[in-house]
């Protein structure tokens, strides 16, 4: 029997939102503010420009789709720590070539940079995780902007040894997943503020291990080792198991998967397989999954599904079912 279990009743949208602000230097500490933000029950203060009338931007989603393939890799694998790369770049393409403003953890005076704090929200059981990308330009410089690009990084921590060795962290690459027609002028006499909110919304609990973390000034980072890692089985019922999170139905994991682009969508496939044996009058189809993280409640979830009932008279069954995650750029 061949069905398809497909995960596409609650799908992770991703959304991005940008301005700019030039300001003259003397209104430097008028344009910035403390500003609250919240890490679900927990609020914290990051200096920030104003964050209100943001507009829409473009999601790229090919960047998107390979932020997601090496951030699962990394969860599915755990390889070993690889160098730490930026963060987090923006790019501004200007008459005379590209200006590049990479990572840095605050914002300072005659410099140029971009830093990031997280928020991750919860209404309903659902999650959103907000990251407020805040380039700036403080120097003297002067240029002519036509466009804006926003380069992201994700990350995973690790442990080489059982609960208490030494950690370590895996970085993705850093990949383009927002751009935006951007035509302003920064006078020698002023300063540049970028403001730019990447959002993945309406994340039900077991959808949060797909969900891509990326490096933020809060430190909340997935983790894995031998203590706490990441989950992932899928159960089917036999008709004679116990059939629950961490029962004796017929089970698998997840390895394998691939990804491509679809209608301004990622598409995130995961095939499995499993034998249940004779006299199966229909398939109920279990995931549950769950993940550790530094600095954030660790979390698990599942859902549940019901296949087309096999067809009768065959001694042997095996279910071949697909997990597929959507996530819509937007």
């Amino acid at each position: 029997m061949v069905q398809k279990l497909v995960l596409r009743n609650e799908v992770i949208k991703v959304k991005g939102r940008v301005k700019v602000i030039t300001v003259k230097k003397e209104d430097f500490f008028k344009v910035l503010k403390l500003t609250k933000l919240r890490v679900l029950d927990k609020e914290y203060e990051a200096l920030m420009p104003p964050l209100d009338g943001l507009q829409k931007n473009t999601i790229d989603i090919n960047g998107l789709a390979q932020l997601i393939q090496n951030y699962m890799t990394i969860l599915l694998t755990s390889p070993g720590a690889n160098s730490p790369t930026t963060p987090a770049q923006m790019v501004l393409t200007t008459q005379s070539g590209n200006i590049t403003l990479s990572y840095a953890r605050n914002i300072g005076l005659g410099s140029q940079g971009v830093t990031v704090y997280m928020q991750v929200l919860q209404e309903s059981g659902n999650y959103t995780f907000q990251y407020y990308y805040v380039g700036f330009d403080t120097t003297n410089n002067s240029y002519t902007t036509s466009q804006l690009e926003l380069y992201v990084s994700a990350y995973v921590s690790g442990q080489y040894t059982c609960c208490g060795g030494n950690n370590f962290t895996v970085y993705t690459n850093t990949v383009r997943i927002a751009y935006t027609s951007a035509s302003f002028t920064k006078a020698s006499d002023s300063y540049l503020f970028i403001v730019w909110l990447i959002e993945f919304q309406n994340i039900p609990p077991y959808l949060v291990p797909f969900t891509p973390i990326l490096q933020n000034n809060v430190g909340i980072q997935p983790s894995y080792g031998c203590c706490c890692q990441p989950s992932f089985a899928i159960y089917f019922d036999n008709n004679n198991c116990n059939f629950k999170c961490g029962g004796n139905c017929p089970s698998a994991g997840l390895s394998g998967f691939i990804t491509y682009v679809q209608n301004n969508s990622v598409v995130l496939e995961f095939p499995v397989t499993a034998p249940l044996g004779a006299g199966v009058s229909n398939v109920e189809v279990l995931l549950c999954d769950s993940i550790c993280y530094q600095n954030f409640p660790n979390t698990k979830g599942s859902t549940f599904a019901t296949l087309t009932p096999p067809v009768s008279g065959a001694t042997f069954y095996v279910a071949i079912a697909t997990i597929t995650v959507t996530y819509q750029g937007s």
